[in-house]
């Protein structure tokens, strides 16, 4: 717009009833330093923002850093327990398998202590014969179930 038009435009709104005119010095001036001064407190609400920001987002990461320790340390614990868990499965399967032979194992000790009780009997019986003949079998008797019972 040119000198000519504005002066023109200026002319025209002047003749307005109920205009006023402006000063237009006296508002560039007031809105440039009411302008400054907003933008500055806007500036210093944008540093105290980003300075909470920052520090709550560093006590986050100090928690998430806590976490993770106690995270790692769970992981080890939970490696030992792993450990313990394979040492007791082979314990386990040790006894199982030990458990197996049980039948055997309880066979071979009834067998045995009847072979005992046999041995005390005849023993007994060679006390209470009247001939030395008979005392001679039950004792080879009693040496034969004494070398039974140390083949079992």
């Amino acid at each position: 717009m040119s000198a000519a038009e504005h002066q023109t435009a200026s002319t025209t709104e002047a003749q307005k009833p109920g205009y006023k005119p402006i000063d237009e010095e006296a508002f560039e001036m007031k809105t440039g330093s009411d302008l400054g001064k907003a933008a500055l407190f806007v500036a210093l609400l944008a540093v105290i923002l980003m300075v909470v920001l920052y520090f709550s987002q560093q006590q986050n990461f100090t928690g998430m850093a806590a976490q993770l320790d106690e995270v790692q340390g769970v992981k080890q614990e939970l490696e030992a327990v792993q450990g313990q868990m394979t040492a007791l499965e082979g314990e386990m399967e040790a006894l199982v398998e030990s458990l197996k032979g049980l039948p055997q194992e309880a066979r071979r000790v009834v067998i045995t202590s009847m072979l005992t009780e046999s041995a005390s009997k005849i023993n007994f019986l060679s006390t209470q014969v009247e001939t030395q003949d008979q005392q001679a079998k039950l004792q080879e008797i009693q040496k034969m179930i004494e070398a039974l019972q140390a083949d079992i």
